[in-house]
């Protein structure tokens, strides 16, 4: 497992080009990107021995959690919903593992990205959910995230056909469920995991 612990600008970075990398490699004519965003993170900290920030990309924002030093996340199953507790909340991260990475949590907060137009928006938005989440607050939000669902997709199993453009938040983390896109003006089929969103793992058919 790649260490990236050394610093939070150190882990900021490695996860910047990772998710770099995924975009150039894998979602290359995907029509879900939202072109006016550009990978980026931000808000990467230390918080009870663990790094946290926020990952914007044209696909998804997601906030990533990575373990503190005396802890291995690397057994942990795929998947696996695991509960942290904030000062201003409780959510839930789901298990990942991606080159370059290693190890983490995701919580997902936008995708598909179309709610933005520019990246300052995603940027703001970015920003005002990490300083509130890790700020003392009164408030007990619920988490708005259907669980089971993601529970759902992110261990890879089928799921009905969906519109993309009805998601406002979703985990994108499964294993690889295709998406059918056809360069012919006709209904596309998008039927899409989580992981493979997250990954850029897509395959097309007729």
């Amino acid at each position: 497992m790649t260490d990236i612990k050394d610093t939070t600008q150190d882990v900021a970075l490695a996860v910047e080009q990772a998710f770099t990398r995924i975009q150039h490699e894998s979602m290359q004519g995907i029509p879900i990107l939202n072109p006016g965003i550009n990978v980026q993170t931000l808000g990467f900290q230390r918080f009870e021995g663990r790094v946290i920030g926020v990952v914007i990309t044209p696909w998804l924002m997601t906030v990533i959690l990575f373990p503190a030093e005396d802890e291995d996340w690397s057994k942990l199953a795929l998947g696996r919903k695991i509960p942290h507790l904030f000062p201003e909340k409780k959510i839930k991260f789901m298990v990942n593992e991606f080159d370059g990475i290693g190890a983490c949590q995701t919580h997902s907060l936008h995708s598909p990205m179309n709610a933005f137009s520019n990246q300052q928006q995603a940027l703001t938005a970015a920003q005002d959910f990490i300083d509130k989440l890790l700020l003392e607050s009164e408030a007990d939000a619920e988490d708005p995230i259907d669980e089971d669902l993601l529970g759902r997709i992110m261990r890879g199993e089928e799921t009905p056909e969906v519109n993309l453009d009805d998601f406002a938040t979703i985990e994108p983390h499964a294993n690889s469920i295709p998406i059918n896109v056809t360069t012919e003006k006709k209904p596309v089929n998008k039927t899409f995991g989580r992981r493979a969103l997250l990954r850029g793992q897509f395959t097309g058919g007729e």
